[in-house]
């Protein structure tokens, strides 16, 4: 029953750092958090959407560099490294790009984009189940951040339920995360 609480409070919350691609303003940065690569080596379906706004956020002017953040487990598992391709692919320049290969959780990430890379106001791009989690951690830890929900395309239902069930426990998580290291 808390972690519903949590996660009503986080939604409701979350809504007013939320803006749609166009609509966002202009930040130095964008952050994308990993999601993971197929067995190939390429990137999830969530995943390439989320570099597919970056990529768009870029090009519109709305941010000057692109922060691909996510878990480096192996030679053959590089999230970061396999986003940067993607990015380029997309037109993004590589001297805009920053790397983060520790990037193993989301506060992970918030903490190592501004302890790492200095970030202190960044565009967060996620999926919107994501968004809440990720605003509250970075807003939390000092960084002045706004939600820009990565495009959806078609996502198979059991997929979407697990991804809303799963932030439930990960909510409850994000806010014992922040009281017990006291990032605030």
């Amino acid at each position: 029953m808390l972690g519903l609480l949590i996660r009503f409070i986080l939604l409701f919350w979350s809504r007013k750092y939320c803006y749609s691609p166009s609509q966002a303003p202009e930040l130095p940065v964008v952050i994308v958090f990993g999601a993971g690569l197929e067995k190939t080596g390429s990137l999830s379906k969530v995943l390439r959407e989320r570099v597919q706004t970056a990529a768009w956020l870029y090009h519109a002017g709305k941010a000057k560099k692109v922060l691909f953040s996510g878990e480096n487990r192996w030679v053959y598992y590089d999230e970061p490294l396999a986003m940067k391709k993607a990015g380029i692919a997309l037109g993004i320049d590589a001297k805009d790009i920053l790397i983060d290969h520790d990037g193993f959780r989301s506060l992970a990430t918030c903490v190592n984009a501004r302890d790492q890379h200095g970030i202190r106001a960044a565009i967060l791009v996620t999926q919107s189940f994501h968004l809440p989690r990720v605003l509250f951690l970075a807003r939390a830890i000092g960084i002045q951040a706004i939600g820009v929900p990565a495009t959806h395309e078609t996502h198979r239902l059991d997929d979407v339920l697990w991804w809303e069930i799963r932030e439930i426990p990960a909510a409850v998580r994000a806010v014992y995360d922040i009281f017990r290291f006291r990032f605030f």
